[in-house]
């Protein structure tokens, strides 16, 4: 006689793929709310019921079955013409849905279900007790055209931890490699020179492969906003459709994973202060459903999300009267800001617009979280907004976080790393090129950039007054410069994080680690100047 299987060592795989089917028949019942009469998403609604009580069944979760099997037996009375569409179908689903995936949760923490499964068993009967529709005589139910037998997929499941050793093997080599060149550097040997040059092709390619198959589309995250939006709007009595583009781009696992937050916030704001009631909208002359869009594109060596509204807009004249009120700023410091300036103050965390933040939340809520959580993935955050016509929250965020370019710099005996995304130009300067306008030093370019000595601001020891060069440092229209001794040009650099209270030192970003072995510590640009 065979040994029973353990079917715990499918456990994993079973979970991913039911986290994956319930995504998918999130984003089915939400198409089918919009167009009843598809049948298209229908099938897929039925297909996705049966798979998932077929997985459940095998696996031994009974309760996340019957639910499932009860599912099933209604969609397909409703495939067949049985039964009417009615609008509590689809609150009954998205419940039912609800269900599957507390049931999910409750087997991942390995604890017993919370679902009360014999009442929402209860309430799928309940429904289909209710009056059928009589087919017409002698006609057959309608069948769904049959599909053909999908081709074997051309990609296998990994686990994250393989993917992640791969990485790491990777910035080991670049570290190597590093190393290797500062040797060639010192002894000039033309045999070491072309072995290097062909081992950097190879390490390049060894490593777009690598980030490649960490990159996922944003759609991972994205699908997962829709049904979010729905019940909000529902909860507040507005009406808007959410538009998303670019599910298709992607980013590297490990930053999309830390965005999902900052973007429900931005969601969140868009329907409680972005979009108006439909009243209110009828009455400024817009159409009564307003428009949510959530959009991602590459530029560069960069992603950029957008979250925008076409609702009420912010004034950046009241925002700053809100921040000088709140004691945020002085007056006298509001009066050089740009109106671009004026609306990031929303980002202080002690900002809100509102007298009283609803149960949803404040314009302000959660905006210090969002910048300090896109800043913290070395991006930035840039807010536009018309009064009367809506808002754009822009994030540009980088590609990857594991291997990016930077500028070595020199102050006094002390070496720094500066992202190159940071970096605008380098000026070499004579003292005499740096004015002093009031208390402040500037350089004139195309324009009076302020200028700060990197050695005073990380007060190192033996730094020197009289700075050879200026680093142009940029983000978001601002431009500062960064004077520092000496230039030592561009490097590939593994950024690793520095462990506890290093990491919460602000103006650092984390450190490296050069080919010689020495310690290099990375800027953290934005929040440094």
């Amino acid at each position: 006689m065979d040994a029973a299987i353990d079917m715990s060592q499918f456990k994993g795989l079973f979970i991913e793929e039911a986290k994956e089917h319930l995504q998918d028949l999130n984003q089915a019942l939400l198409q089918l709310e919009k167009e009843p009469s598809n049948v298209e998403p229908l099938n897929e609604i039925f297909r996705l019921a049966h798979t998932i009580k077929g997985m459940a069944a095998t696996m031994g979760y009974e309760d996340m079955a019957r639910l499932a099997h009860a599912m099933e037996d209604l969609l397909d009375e409703l495939r067949q013409g049985k039964l009417e569409v009615r609008t509590e179908l689809f609150d009954l689903l998205f419940e039912c849905l609800d269900a599957l995936g507390a049931m999910l949760e409750d087997i991942i923490a390995e604890r017993e279900s919370r679902v009360d499964v014999e009442g929402m068993v209860a309430k799928l009967e309940a429904y289909r007790a209710a009056k059928p529709i009589a087919a017409p005589k002698g006609a057959a139910p309608a069948e769904a055209a049959p599909k053909p037998a999908p081709a074997l997929p051309q990609w296998v499941r990994i686990n994250v931890r393989h993917l992640d050793s791969l990485m790491a093997l990777v910035e080991e080599l670049v570290i190597n490699r590093s190393w290797l060149t500062r040797i060639q550097a010192q002894h000039d040997i033309p045999a070491l020179k072309e072995a290097l040059e062909q081992h950097g092709r190879i390490l390049a390619d060894l490593r777009d492969t690598v980030l490649n198959a960490r990159m996922v589309p944003v759609a991972r995250v994205f699908d997962r906003f829709p049904r979010m939006v729905r019940d909000l709007l529902r909860r507040e009595g507005k009406e808007a459709e959410l538009v998303i583009e670019g599910r298709e781009i992607e980013l590297d696992r490990a930053i999309l994973e830390q965005i999902s937050d900052p973007l429900i916030h931005l969601l969140r704001n868009a329907v409680d202060h972005g979009v108006e009631p439909p009243e209110e909208r009828e009455k400024a002359g817009k159409p009564r459903a307003g428009i949510i869009r959530l959009a991602a594109f590459r530029e560069r060596d960069q992603v950029i999300i957008e979250v925008s509204d076409d609702g009420r807009g912010m004034d950046p004249q009241k925002i700053a009267e809100a921040a000088v009120a709140r004691g945020l700023v002085t007056p006298e410091e509001v009066e050089g800001l740009s109106d671009e300036e004026r609306l990031m103050l929303i980002c202080h965390p002690q900002f809100s617009t509102t007298a009283e933040v609803t149960r949803v939340s404040g314009r302000g809520v959660g905006m210090d979280a969002v910048r300090r959580t896109v800043e913290a993935l070395h991006g930035s955050l840039e807010i536009l907004s018309t009064p009367g016509v809506g808002s754009t929250f822009r994030l540009r965020l980088p590609l990857t976080l594991a291997i990016v370019k930077a500028l070595l710099v020199r102050v006094g005996s002390e070496t720094y790393a500066i992202p190159s995304s940071y970096v605008e130009r380098t000026v070499a300067v004579e003292p005499s090129q740096i004015k002093r306008v009031q208390r402040h030093k500037v350089i004139l370019l195309d324009e009076a950039i302020p200028v700060l000595g990197l050695g005073e601001l990380l007060q190192v020891p033996d730094g020197s007054d009289d700075a050879r060069y200026v680093v142009v440092v940029g983000r978001n229209h601002q431009r500062v410069g960064l004077a520092v001794d000496a230039l030592l040009g561009q490097e590939e650099i593994v950024i690793k994080s520095l462990p506890g209270f290093l990491g919460k030192i602000k103006g650092l970003a984390g450190a490296t680690i050069l080919g010689g072995g020495e310690v290099v510590l990375i800027l953290d640009v934005p929040n440094l100047v």
